[in-house]
C-alpha cells in the first residue's frame, strides 16, 4: 500500500458558482492526491482537514454565516419553532432514566419550557420530587448537559458525567446525597465505569488522553482506573490498558472495559470497538483489590456474543452464531465453556434485540422487522421462558429499577403513539400505569396513521418501509412532500418512535417515512452483514428502492422527495444522491460520514474500522471508495438542494468530513439548487444543545425542505 500526498505550486484556485444566485464563500483547491494499491484519486479539499488552521476556521465561519443568511429568509421558520414549543408543553412533565436505591427513586425530569433534563429523587415512590442537579446552573456562561449518572448501592453518592456543549468528553464529579454538594475531586476527559459493590468510596473510570475532540491522540490508549475518594488521583490504580496488559493485545483505538453484576464472584474485561461481537476475558471480582488481575480468555469475536448477563454462578450469553435472529446460551462461570454452552432460548422468527436482568429474571426483548416488540422473561431458577402480555404496540423496552428488585419501568412509543412510562412487576406479571405515567393527548393525533410494508430492492430482497402521515391531508397523487429517513449501520435497528417535533410537518401534509435498510439490525445479524464493508452498496440501494416505491406509488414525486441520513447514515444519503441525483429534490446529510476513505484519519476513525474497513487492505479500500460520497461527486451533475449539517465539537464525525463534501458539491453542482453547510458551534454529534436550540435547528431543516419542495408558506420573497 502506497500513499502519496502533494501540493503542487501552492496554486490557489477558487470555486466557481454555477448560478450567480448562490454566491458561496470562496473555497480554494489544492493539487492533492491519494494513492492506494495503484489507484490514484484527487482530494482537492484536503486542506480543510486542518481544523487548527485560522484559514480553515475562518472558512467554516464564512460558510456558517452564508447559510444563516439564506435560511433566515425562509418565512414561517419561527412559526414552526413556536409550534414545536407549544407541542412540547402538551406533556406536562417528561421523565427519563429511572433508578431505585434504598427506597429512593432517582430520575431525570423536564417541565414544559425548561431547556434541559434535570436530576431529581424521591424518598419513596410517592414522595416529593427533590432537585439534585440542574446542568444549566453548573457553571455560569457555558452550556452543560448531564451525560451519565450512577448511584452507589447505599444511595449515598452519585458519579456524574457532565459534558460541555455536546463534546461528549465529560468531567466526572461526585455528588454527596446527604449534603447535596459536590466533592472537590473531579476527573477530566473521563467516563464513569461504576462503583464497587456496597461502596460509595471506590469506583472505576475510563481515562482518555485528553479533551480535544480534534486531536487524533485523544481517544487512543485509554485505560481503566480505580479511584478511592480522599486519595490523590496520582495514586489511582491502573486496572486495564494496552500498556498494563500487553498479553490481552489491546489495540491503541480499543476502549478497554470492565463490568460485573452485583453479587457475582466474577467480572469481565473487554476490548471495545464498534464491533458488537465481544472479545472478553474473565477473572474473580476479588482481584480488583488484591494486586494484578489474572484475566483468562472467555470469548472471541468469532463466538459472536453481543451481551453477557450473570446470575450466581451462571452466565447467559446473547449470540448470533449460527442464528441470525440470535439465541441465548448458558454456561457456568466456575468452568466456562462458550463453545458448548446450552441453548436456553432461540429467536427463531423474531430477532432478539436485547436482554437484561432483574433480581430473579432475564428480560428478553424481541423485534420483528424492527417495528413489532415482544417481551419475555426467563426465570433464573429453572430457565423457563414466559411471554409477558402488555396492552402496548410499537417499541417497548422493559428496564429493572435495580438489580435488587423485580420491579421495572416500561417505556413504550410508536409512530402514532406518544411515549409513556408504565410499571411492571416481573414476579407477579402485574402491569399498571404507575407513578411515572402521564395522561396527555396531542391535538389531531387521531388522524396520524402509519403503514408497514415491504419493498423489493435492486436484488429482490424485501426491505421494510414505515410510512406515517395525516390521513386527512394525504392524497395518493404524488402531491405530498415526503421526508424519507434511513440509517443502516452497526446492526442498529431503527425502531418506531413518536416525536412531537414532527407534528408541524405532519400537520402540513408531509409524509414521514423510514427505510429499514440493510446494514441495520431489523431483520437480524445477517441484515447487518449484508450492508457491511464490501456489501455496503445494499444500504443506499435499499434506500433508493424505497424512494422509487414512494414516487411510483403516488405517495410523493421526485420534485417533493427529501432524503436524510444521520452520522453513519451519511453514507446512505450521500451515495443515494450521487447514484440517483434525479430521485431527490432535497438531501439532508446530518453530521454525516461522507468521506469514508479519509475516515480512519480522524480521531474517531480507527475504532470504526470493523464497520467500514481500512485503506490498509485492498479489498476494504475498494469498499471504502465505493461508499465515499465525496469521491463520487461528478462535475456538472445536477444534484438536489442540499443542507449539510455539522457540529464543530463533534467527536464522532469530525466536522471536516461534512465540510469537504459541502465544498466540493458547491463547486460541482450544475442544478442551480442551493448547497449549504450549517455549522453549529454549540453542539457535537448527539446534541447537547438546549431545547430552544434543538427546535431552532430542526426548524431550519424542515423549513429548508418545505421551501425547496415547493410548499407555498415557505417561499422567500427573494432568494
Amino acid at each position: 500500500m502506497k500513499k502519496i500526498i502533494f501540493f503542487a505550486l501552492l496554486t490557489i484556485v477558487f470555486t466557481s458558482t454555477v448560478n450567480a444566485q448562490w454566491n458561496y464563500p470562496q473555497t480554494r483547491t489544492v493539487d492533492s492526491t491519494e494513492t492506494y494499491f495503484g489507484d490514484k484519486t484527487a482530494d482537492p479539499y484536503q486542506w480543510i482537514e486542518d481544523l487548527k488552521s485560522v484559514e480553515v476556521t475562518d472558512w467554516f465561519k464564512s460558510q456558517s454565516n452564508y447559510t444563516d443568511g439564506i435560511i433566515d429568509k425562509i418565512p414561517n421558520r419561527e412559526t414552526m419553532v413556536n409550534e414545536m414549543m407549544e407541542f412540547d408543553k402538551v406533556k406536562p412533565v417528561k421523565y427519563g432514566s429511572i433508578t431505585e436505591r434504598q427506597g429512593k427513586y432517582f430520575f431525570e425530569k423536564r417541565l414544559p419550557g425548561e431547556e434541559e433534563m434535570k436530576l431529581y429523587f424521591r424518598n419513596g415512590i410517592s414522595g416529593d420530587d427533590i432537585l439534585l442537579f440542574d446542568p444549566l446552573n453548573y457553571k455560569e456562561g457555558k452550556e452543560f448537559s448531564l451525560s451519565s449518572w450512577i448511584i452507589s448501592d447505599d444511595a449515598k453518592r452519585i458519579l456524574m458525567g457532565i459534558s460541555e456543549s455536546g463534546k461528549e468528553v465529560p468531567v466526572i464529579k461526585i455528588l454527596d446525597l446527604d449534603t447535596k454538594t459536590f466533592l472537590t475531586e473531579e476527573f477530566t476527559a473521563a467516563y464513569s465505569n461504576g462503583w464497587l459493590d456496597n461502596s460509595h468510596d471506590t469506583f472505576l473510570y475510563l481515562k482518555l488522553q485528553g479533551e480535544d475532540v480534534h486531536d487524533m491522540n485523544t481517544k487512543l490508549n485509554s485505560k481503566i482506573m480505580m479511584h478511592t475518594i480522599g486519595t490523590p488521583a496520582s495514586e489511582d490504580r491502573e486496572l486495564l490498558s494496552r500498556a498494563h496488559d500487553p498479553e490481552l493485545n489491546i489495540n491503541p483505538e480499543d476502549y478497554p472495559y470492565i463490568f460485573w453484576y452485583y453479587g457475582s464472584d466474577y467480572m469481565f474485561a473487554g476490548k471495545g470497538t464498534v464491533d458488537n461481537n465481544m472479545h472478553s476475558f474473565i477473572a474473580p471480582v476479588s482481584q480488583l483489590t488484591s494486586g494484578k488481575i489474572d484475566w483468562k480468555p472467555f470469548c472471541t469475536p468469532e463466538d459472536k456474543i453481543t451481551n453477557i448477563v450473570t446470575n450466581g454462578d451462571n452466565a447467559y450469553l446473547l449470540t448470533s452464531k449460527d442464528a441470525s435472529n440470535f439465541k441465548i446460551l448458558k454456561t457456568s462461570l466456575k468452568d466456562p465453556d462458550v463453545k458448548n454452552a446450552k441453548v436456553v432460548f432461540s429467536g427463531d422468527n423474531m430477532k432478539i434485540e436485547s436482554m437484561n436482568s432483574s433480581k430473579d429474571f432475564l428480560i428478553i426483548e424481541q423485534i420483528y422487522n424492527g417495528v413489532e416488540t415482544n417481551i419475555s422473561k426467563l426465570s433464573f431458577a429453572n430457565d423457563i421462558v414466559e411471554k409477558i402480555d402488555m396492552p402496548l404496540k410499537g417499541s417497548t423496552t422493559v428496564t429493572p429499577l435495580s438489580t435488587f428488585s423485580n420491579d421495572c419501568y416500561v417505556y413504550n412509543t410508536n409512530w402514532t403513539t406518544p411515549s409513556n412510562i408504565y410499571s411492571l412487576n416481573l414476579e407477579s406479571n402485574s402491569f399498571e400505569k404507575g407513578p411515572f405515567n402521564i395522561d396527555y393527548r396531542f391535538p389531531n393525533i387521531e388522524n396520524i396513521v402509519s403503514e408497514e410494508i415491504e419493498v423489493p430492492s435492486h436484488d429482490g430482497v424485501m426491505v421494510p418501509l414505515s410510512i406515517v402521515y395525516d390521513k386527512t391531508k394525504f392524497n395518493k397523487d404524488g402531491s405530498n412532500i415526503c421526508y424519507l429517513d434511513g440509517y443502516g449501520a452497526y446492526g442498529f435497528s431503527y425502531t418506531p418512535y413518536f416525536s412531537s417535533t414532527m407534528l408541524p410537518m405532519l400537520n402540513r401534509g408531509v409524509i414521514f417515512a423510514v427505510a429499514h435498510v440493510r446494514g441495520g439490525g431489523e431483520k437480524g445479524a445477517d441484515w447487518h452483514t449484508q450492508g457491511l464493508k464490501t456489501t455496503k452498496p445494499n444500504t443506499w440501494k435499499d434506500f433508493i428502492a424505497c424512494g422509487d416505491f414512494l414516487v411510483n406509488n403516488g405517495y410523493t414525486s421526485k420534485q417533493k422527495l427529501a432524503g436524510t441520513g444521520t452520522s453513519a447514515g451519511g453514507v446512505l444519503i450521500g451515495r443515494a444522491i450521487t447514484e440517483r441525483p434525479d430521485l431527490f429534490k432535497v438531501a439532508i446529510p446530518k453530521v454525516g460520514c461522507l468521506n469514508t476513505v479519509r475516515g480512519e484519519f480522524s480521531p474517531n476513525g480507527p475504532v470504526n474500522i470493523p464497520e467500514f474497513g481500512t485503506v490498509a487492505i485492498e479489498e476494504e479500500y475498494k469498499a471504502l471508495k465505493e461508499m465515499d460520497a465525496y469521491l463520487h461527486l461528478m462535475k456538472g451533475e445536477k444534484y438536489p438542494a442540499t443542507l449539510i449539517t455539522t457540529g464543530f465539537n463533534d467527536p464522532r464525525v469530525i466536522s471536516w468530513i461534512p465540510a469537504k463534501f459541502a465544498a466540493k458539491l458547491q463547486d460541482f453542482n450544475a442544478s442551480g439548487n442551493p448547497v449549504l453547510l450549517d455549522v453549529d458551534y454549540s453542539t457535537g454529534h448527539f446534541g447537547g444543545e438546549t431545547m430552544s436550540s434543538y427546535f431552532k435547528n430542526l426548524s431550519d431543516i424542515y423549513s429548508f425542505v418545505m421551501w425547496q419542495c415547493g410548499h407555498p408558506d415557505f417561499q422567500p420573497k427573494t432568494n
